[in-house]
């Protein structure tokens, strides 16, 4: 054999092995990589969509409750009721309902059988508007007022019968609540939903029509701070495909002949809800469903949820993320594999080997983060210390989960975070029965704390909220879990108290801690902490009990505090 063909069968062999290795190893990177960024993108998308269903249903309930505050149902009051048309008792009702709820329903008015109309409307807290028609009237007058019967600065004089309005007409023949087809708002131009209500004397005799206007521009607004990926898109849509409201820098509405006019989805300019909506929007799913769709850019993952059934619309909810969103440090990662693979021909067969398992470990530890935080369990820290896309992929892991996870101001746990870390030891327990898992919920609520906002202000409320939360987790062990329950009120989760532990020496040391004087810019301010607990399983159970009765002892705490402070004085 020669010496050339030695050579042949040593390097080829060996090269296409290591080619084969190199590429099969870059291959199950990729995929493990794509998988855990899939995993990770469906909850991304499903929390997504539940927080926009949450925050606009509030929006929705808000007009429901304004409209109940004027005139409450016959389900929702001891006995039947007849509605009183007396208007300046309803002006005073209006000043109420009005200021309810201001950032999405700041009118509300009633429109009478007999012609008669009275409105508040809340531009403001500083500027409200009345507006008066009396039966026998011909005209409307509008008034800026200050208070409950002020009369004093009449803007204008309009023709307007409320009997003629489409909210009234609709309204009239339906004794159940009925939403208005979204139009742009009369004075300001904003898209806006009407919410009718027929109301009725004794005898059940029609007495008229009351009605809140539900701004939707808050819902733009809110879509547009959520942080999802550099180019995704949500949207909200209507039962006959216009949008509602969406978080892309287009405008739902264009103007045709002077006037505005309404948006369908598919006639959007921005290709990623057209498309979208053109694939997945006449489906109108009745639940929650998720989609992977193949478009001009690429495979684009999309959650639809229904939206407002409860408050009688039929609207939609939309999130459209592209995978190469979140796909591109991956796909860097595989042609960096490629390299890695040439460079192991040529240096050695077995730190090329070295290389790739590196990365496959790496890899692994972000799929297993992703199965877990998808489970809803604690994600392990990562402990991935590269400056690559595996790296970098690692990293972008952690902020989305500081981002769900996390209180923004504090930077300690917040509620939903909490609920999954005991939910994580209560699964525990009942999978591991003869193993003693227990642990112990303490409820903090800072005393005295409303003082510094009035006296200094919120910048310097948060500043004591953030100095509380550092001191509350130094106060406690690595394994322990300080959360952000709402407000000035902490959770502490202390874990492996299955057996018993000191709780009045663990309170008062907490409590010690936390009432240490602080230094602001300007003064130096004290705040109390009204401390309560609850074991599992000792207490209960359920986590939601636990929280009940750690915050009924606090409360105790609390009030025997105040009575201590009494007696002293």
């Amino acid at each position: 054999m020669s010496r050339t063909s030695l050579r042949r069968e040593l390097v080829v062999p060996i090269t296409v092995l290591v080619i084969s290795v190199s590429a099969a190893i870059a291959w199950v990177s990729m995929k493990a990589g794509t998988d855990a960024v899939y995993t990770l993108t469906q909850r991304v998308l499903t929390d997504m969509v539940n927080r926009i269903n949450i925050s606009t249903e509030k929006h929705l309930d808000g007009a429901l409750t304004a409209l109940e505050s004027v005139a409450p149902s016959p389900s929702r009051v001891p006995a039947a009721q007849s509605f009183s048309t007396d208007m300046r008792g309803l002006e005073e009702k209006f000043w109420a309902a009005s200021g309810l709820f201001m950032d999405v329903n700041n009118y509300v008015y009633f429109g009478g059988k007999d012609g008669r109309f009275v409105g508040v409307y809340r531009i403001s807290r500083n500027e409200v508007q009345l507006f008066w028609r009396e039966p026998e009237w011909d005209h409307r007058e509008v008034y800026r007022v200050a208070g409950v019967g002020d009369r004093s600065v009449q803007i204008r004089q309009d023709q307007f019968d409320p009997r003629k309005r489409p909210w009234y007409q609709q309204a009239m023949n339906s004794e159940a609540p009925v939403w208005s087809k979204i139009y742009n708002n009369f004075s300001f131009h904003y898209p806006t939903i009407t919410l009718a209500k027929s109301v009725y004397q004794k005898n059940h005799e029609f007495a008229g029509v009351v009605a809140t206007d539900v701004t939707l521009k808050e819902l733009s607004s809110f879509l547009g701070k959520l942080e999802i990926s550099k180019n995704s898109v949500a949207y909200i849509v209507d039962a006959d495909g216009y949008i509602v409201a969406t978080s892309g820098k287009e405008l739902p509405e264009r103007v045709v002949n002077g006037l505005p006019e309404r948006m369908r989805a598919m006639d959007m300019k921005t290709r990623l809800i057209s498309d979208t909506f053109r694939q997945i929007g006449h489906h109108q799913a009745n639940k929650d469903a998720t989609y992977a769709l193949e478009l001009d850019i690429g495979t684009v993952d999309v959650a639809v949820s229904p939206l407002g059934q409860k408050q009688g619309l039929n609207w939609q909810t939309i999130v459209a993320v592209p995978r190469a969103d979140f796909m591109s440090s991956i796909n860097q990662g595989f042609f960096q594999s490629v390299v890695i693979a040439i460079a192991c021909i040529i240096f050695a067969l077995t730190i090329g080997l070295a290389i790739v398992e590196r990365v496959i470990r790496d890899v692994r530890k972000l799929t297993s983060a992703a199965e877990k935080f998808g489970n809803g369990e604690p994600m392990p820290k990562l402990d991935i210390r590269r400056t690559d896309e595996i790296g970098i992929l690692a990293q972008t892991f952690t902020e989305m989960e500081n981002k769900l996870r996390f209180d923004k101001l504090t930077q300690v746990a917040n509620r939903e975070s909490l609920f999954a870390q005991i939910n994580h030891l209560q699964q525990m327990a009942e999978e591991n029965p003869d193993v003693e898992i227990g642990y112990t919920l303490l409820f903090v609520d800072l005393d005295r704390f409303k003082q510094v906002n009035d006296n200094y202000g919120h910048d310097a409320g948060d500043k004591v909220l953030v100095i509380i939360a550092a001191r509350l987790r130094a106060a406690i062990r690595d394994t322990d879990e300080v959360a952000r329950y709402g407000g000035d009120e902490f959770v502490l989760l202390i874990k492996d108290t299955r057996h018993a532990i000191d709780i009045d020496h663990m309170v008062d040391k907490i409590s010690a801690v936390v009432e240490e004087p602080i230094a602001l810019e300007n003064a130096v301010v004290d705040v109390g902490a009204s401390i309560g607990w609850a074991s599992f399983p000792e207490d209960g159970d359920d986590y939601m009990r636990l929280i009940k009765i750690a915050d009924s002892r606090m409360y105790n705490r609390k009030r025997d505090r105040k009575s201590q402070k009494i007696q002293l004085v």
